[in-house]
């Protein structure tokens, strides 16, 4: 069974939903290590929570560096790239967050060339579609409960994006 970014992502979002301690998946010379709450090897060295190990990786699955958090993390993140100032830690009280609702690929228009669902200075109604989340092949829409203006457009197009991860601010 041959396992593309996104699917592999999707397996470890749902083994955040489980008590798991380890999840090890071999391919060939590939090798994905994830292991909840760390543990120590040898000398007293720590094993970061997601590890990733591996003889040449296939072309298809970049390696990123590993967090050193107490949850695990998917094996694979970009950092956001803000398109305005706007922080989103830190949003004026007239500004709401859309955030994902679901692990997956950002992609802010319907088909490659085609206009963004959205773009920074748009008003949109609440219920408005603002962009698509690819998950294991299947596009899913996302709307918005509110409307107002679009202030900012956190991900890039293309880019892996988590649970709860800023997507748009709106002035509302």
């Amino acid at each position: 069974m041959d396992l593309n970014l996104e699917e592999l992502a999707a397996v470890i979002e749902q083994l955040d939903k489980t008590e798991f301690t380890e999840f090890r998946y071999e391919q060939g010379d590939f090798l994905i290590h994830v292991t909840r709450d760390g543990h120590t090897i040898g000398g007293g060295a720590r094993v970061p929570e997601v590890a990733t190990a591996a003889a040449p990786a296939p072309a298809a699955v970049p390696q990123a560096p590993v967090p050193e958090q107490s949850q695990p993390q998917q094996v694979v993140s970009s950092p956001s790239r803000p398109s305005s100032s706007i922080d989103p830690d830190n949003l004026p009280a007239d500004h709401i967050l859309v955030t994902a609702p679901m692990l997956g690929t950002f992609y802010g228009a319907p088909k490659p060339g085609a206009p963004t669902f959205v773009s920074v200075g748009d008003r949109i109604e609440a219920g408005a579609t603002v962009c698509i989340i690819e998950v294991m092949k299947l596009m899913n829409s996302v709307t918005v409960d509110n409307g107002g203006e679009v202030v900012a457009i956190y991900p890039a197009d293309g880019e892996l994006v988590e649970f709860g991860q800023p997507l748009f601010a709106l002035k509302v």
